[in-house]
């Protein structure tokens, strides 16, 4: 359909559902992720392509470009992802294409957030003509996915969204830097105050039963205080291995920026 490269930044749940979406579209794509990603939603994501050299979501397949040389070697048929700290972000805005910025990062306050200017911000953080030119609502509820192009989308709460009339006993934090060992697998049905892992010692305990959505991965180092794993109080009734309803919802909606952005051109 095009042959405008489509840069996004962040492999995790929301940039690989976007991924998948403009590649089965037609549309040539490139994942940007940090070589030690913080995914945890590890089945639906492509960032473990970081560790393994591939990854597989709903039957597309990335590849990791390493040394970035080899991005011309890899089929079009893969999309590649590229270790973010080997491309020199300020030139970015000057690569023939779209950027969409699906890291999350709630808040954008460094300077680097400014050097490369999204096409398309997703998220927390993002005002239409000041750090974006079109925003993307992520938060659950009526305005899910809603295309922004005069504004800001919603600021973060702090609280994760309810699924299955749970938010945030759904949701585990880490509690000290270490790396985390985990006695289950995601997709694993866990009951109420089971131990599912531990770092340094220290039990990770499932607040709620339900199954395990998602678990961050045993090869990066964490630091304390973020999101290590997700258990979703719904159980069977989710297939772990599917892209969420969520996340669909969001790359349809950058699906339909960039096909009326192409239409315009």
């Amino acid at each position: 359909m095009s042959n405008r490269l489509i840069i996004i930044r962040g492999a995790g749940e929301l940039g690989s559902a976007i991924a998948v979406t403009l590649h089965r579209t037609g549309f040539r794509v490139m994942l940007i992720e940090l070589p030690g990603p913080l995914a945890i939603r590890r089945t639906v994501t492509f960032s473990d392509a970081m560790f393994t050299g591939t990854a597989i979501v709903d039957g597309i397949r990335a590849m990791k470009a390493d040394p970035i040389d080899q991005l011309q070697d890899i089929s079009s048929d893969i999309i590649p992802i590229v270790n973010n700290s080997i491309l020199d972000l300020s030139q970015m805005n000057r690569m023939p294409g779209l950027i969409i910025d699906a890291r999350m990062q709630k808040d954008l306050t460094t300077i680097d957030e400014f050097t490369v200017i999204p096409t398309i911000g997703l998220g927390p953080g993002f005002t239409v003509g000041q750090n974006c030119l079109i925003a993307i609502e992520t938060k659950r509820g009526h305005d899910l996915g809603r295309i922004i192009r005069e504004g800001s989308t919603s600021q973060n709460t702090g609280v994760p969204g309810e699924i299955g009339g749970e938010s945030s006993h759904r949701v585990i934090y880490s509690t000290t830097e270490g790396i985390a060992e985990w006695d289950v697998e995601i997709g694993t049905m866990v009951s109420e105050k089971q131990t599912i892992g531990n770092i340094n010692n220290r039990p990770i305990i499932s607040k709620i039963a339900g199954k395990v959505r998602g678990l961050i991965s045993p090869r990066v180092t964490i630091p304390a205080g973020i999101k290590i794993a997700d258990i979703d109080p719904r159980g069977h009734e989710i297939n772990h291995l599917l892209i969420s309803d969520k996340a669909n919802a969001i790359a349809r909606a950058v699906l339909e920026v960039v096909v009326t952005m192409e239409r315009n051109d």
